[in-house]
């Protein structure tokens, strides 16, 4: 192996995969409109309702009949 062929092998390869990489890594940002004007609204804040009251704190009148103050998992054998 002479040294122009070591050369292109170990350095030329790499490079050229690095700038074929990059190439197919930015065309989707080249072909796209540059502008975000478009978009409907600005950005999206997602948030989850309100709680649900904890059973065990609710006065008894406003607890339904049927719910377990407490609660809780127990197993014995």
């Amino acid at each position: 192996m002479t040294p122009l062929t070591a050369l292109g092998l170990f350095v030329g390869l790499p490079l050229l995969i690095g700038v074929v990489v990059y190439a197919l890594v930015s065309a989707p940002g080249w072909i796209r409109s540059g502008s975000a004007d478009d978009e409907e609204g600005g950005p999206l804040l997602l948030t989850s309702g309100a709680p649900l009251p904890d059973p065990a704190r609710l006065p008894s009148e406003m607890a339904p009949a049927d719910s377990l103050v407490g609660g809780g998992v127990s197993a014995r054998w």
